[in-house]
C-alpha cells in the first residue's frame, strides 16, 4: 500500500481528545503535519493545556460536510465507529479514515509483534516484553495496553509489542507483523461491531500481513481465515510438538519436553497457561533460547485486577478480577480457578453487558459458582439464571451480602464479566471500590 505519508503534504483531522487521539497530535505535531482537531462531544470544555500545547483549530460538536473540504485524512479514536453518520459523511467527501494504529504501521522501521483476543491481552502482551527484555532485547510494550503506539515511536527500543483491540483493527489495514496471535473469541462489543461474525472479522485482521501465526490447537477460531508463512500451537493437551501441556505435573512442555512449570511463576489458573505459551511462541520468532525465555516467566508480575488476590477476612479469601469486563473472561477465571479453592465460590458479577447475552453464562454458573451477588444495568441477568443468585444497588452492598454469606474457607471473587461504565469511572475505579469494601471489613 502507498505511505500516504511521504506521498504529498496532506490535511488531517485528529478525532477524539482521549488518550490516542492525543498522541495522534504530538505525532503530527512531531512531523510538522496540518492537522486540527475534532471531538465529537457538543460543548466539551477542552483544557487548556491541550489549546496551549498544540494550538491548532479544535471544534466541538457536530460539523457540517463544508467540514472536510480540504481534508485528506480522519484519524478515529478507538472510541468512534466508523459507520457513524459524522464518520460516513466524512467517507462521502473523499475523506480516508484511519486509526492510530494505521499512522503507527506506515511509520514503524523495526519488528512488530500483534496480539488481539477477547481476554488476556493485556497479560500476554506485558508478559511478552518483559521476557523479551530479560533476553537483552530492548522491547516495550503498547497500543491498546496504555502506551500508544505512536508515543512508543519516540523510545529507542528493537521490538514493539503491540496490545490490539477490535476497534484499533477495524481502521488498520497495513500493520506488518513479525509474529500475531489471536487468543480467544467470546461475545463482546456486540453494541460495537452488532454480530459476533462482524467482531471475529475485526480480530482476524491481525493476520492480513503477519508472517508467522500463534494458535490455539483446540480452538478452531484462533486460526488465520488466509495463508501465513508458519504457525506455532499452544494448548491445553500433550503435544510432541511446538507448547503444551503435562496436566500431571502442571508443566508447561515444549516439543515434547518439560520446560516450565506453572508453580514456578505467579500466574494462575489454566487460561494464563495458554497466555504463557502464547508469550513464549512470540518471543521465540524474533530471537533468544527458549529455556531461557522460559526463565525470564519466572520474574514476571502479573498486572493489577487480573485475579489478584487483595486480602482475607476472617478465613474468607477475596479475589479481584475486576479486568474481566467480558463473558469469555469470568468464563476463564471460573475455569481456571477452580481447582484452587478449597470452599464455596461467590460471584459479584453484572454492569453493562455491551449487547451481549449473560445468559451464556448459564451452565458456568452452574458449574463453578454456588452464589451469584449482582449489580450495575445487566446484573438482574445474572441473578436471575444462578442457582442461589441476589441483586444489590452497589458494589460495597454486594461485598456486605457477600461476606454475611461467607464461612472460613470460602473465596469471594470480583468477575463481572461486563464493562464498568455504569457505575464506575473505569474498570480500576470499580477494582478500588471493591478494595476499600473489603478493607472496611476488615477494619
Amino acid at each position: 500500500m502507498t505511505n500516504m505519508l511521504s506521498k504529498h503534504a496532506q490535511n488531517y483531522v485528529v478525532a477524539g481528545l482521549g488518550k490516542t487521539g492525543l498522541a495522534c497530535a504530538r505525532y503530527f505535531s512531531r512531523h510538522n503535519k496540518a492537522f486540527r482537531i475534532w471531538d465529537t462531544r457538543t460543548g466539551y470544555a477542552v483544557p487548556e493545556t491541550v489549546q496551549q500545547e498544540f494550538k491548532v483549530p479544535i471544534h466541538c460538536g457536530a460539523v457540517t460536510n463544508d467540514y472536510w473540504t480540504d481534508v485528506d485524512v480522519l484519524v478515529l479514536s478507538p472510541g468512534i465507529a466508523p459507520d457513524s453518520p459524522a464518520v460516513k459523511a466524512a467517507k462521502a467527501c473523499g475523506v480516508e479514515v484511519i486509526g492510530d494504529i494505521e499512522l503507527f504501521a506506515r511509520a514503524v522501521t523495526h519488528p512488530v509483534l500483534g496480539i488481539t483476543g477477547s481476554n488476556g491481552k493485556t497479560t500476554v502482551t506485558l508478559l511478552t516484553a518483559h521476557i523479551i527484555n530479560a533476553l537483552g532485547i530492548k522491547a516495550v510494550a503498547a497500543g491498546n495496553v496504555g502506551l500508544p503506539a505512536l508515543d512508543s515511536l519516540t523510545l529507542e527500543n528493537d521490538i514493539t509489542v503491540l496490545e490490539l483491540s477490535s476497534f484499533q483493527l477495524e481502521t488498520t489495514a497495513s500493520l506488518k507483523l513479525a509474529a500475531a496471535t489471536l487468543l480467544n473469541l467470546s461475545a463482546d462489543h456486540l453494541d460495537r461491531h452488532h454480530t459476533l461474525s462482524a467482531y471475529a472479522a475485526a480480530k482476524q485482521r491481525i493476520f492480513n500481513d503477519c508472517a508467522v501465526a500463534v494458535v490455539n490447537r483446540q480452538d478452531g477460531a484462533t486460526r488465520p481465515q488466509q495463508p501465513v508463512s508458519r504457525l506455532i500451537e499452544t494448548g491445553l493437551c500433550a503435544s510432541a510438538t511446538d507448547f503444551g501441556w503435562n496436566s500431571e505435573n502442571a508443566v508447561i512442555t515444549y516439543n515434547g519436553q518439560h520446560l516450565l512449570a506453572l508453580s514456578d511463576t505467579a500466574l494462575v489458573g489454566l487460561h494464563n497457561v495458554l497466555n504463557i505459551q502464547t508469550a513464549l511462541a512470540l518471543v521465540s520468532v524474533v530471537g533468544g533460547d527458549i529455556a531461557d525465555a522460559a526463565e525470564a516467566v519466572k520474574t514476571f508480575k502479573p498486572a493489577p485486577h487480573r485475579c489478584t488476590k487483595i486480602a482475607e477476612v476472617k478465613g474468607v479469601s477475596f479475589i479481584d478480577d475486576s479486568k474481566a469486563t467480558n463473558i469469555g473472561a469470568t468464563q476463564a477465571a471460573l475455569e481456571g480457578l477452580t481447582n484452587t479453592l478449597n470452599g464455596r465460590l461467590i460471584l459479584i458479577a453484572g454492569g453493562d453487558a455491551k449487547g451481549a447475552d449473560l445468559r451464556a453464562l448459564t451452565s458456568t454458573l452452574a458449574d463453578y459458582v454456588d452464589t451469584v451477588i449482582a449489580i450495575g444495568k445487566d446484573g438482574y441477568i445474572l441473578s436471575q439464571i444462578a442457582t442461589e443468585g441476589y441483586y444489590v444497588e452497589s458494589l460495597e452492598a454486594a461485598v456486605t451480602k457477600a461476606f454475611a454469606l461467607a464461612q472460613p474457607g470460602d473465596t469471594v471473587l470480583l468477575s463481572p464479566a461486563c464493562a464498568s461504565l455504569d457505575m464506575f469511572t473505569s474498570y480500576q475505579h470499580r477494582a478500588e471500590v471493591f478494595y476499600q469494601a473489603v478493607k472496611e471489613l476488615a477494619a
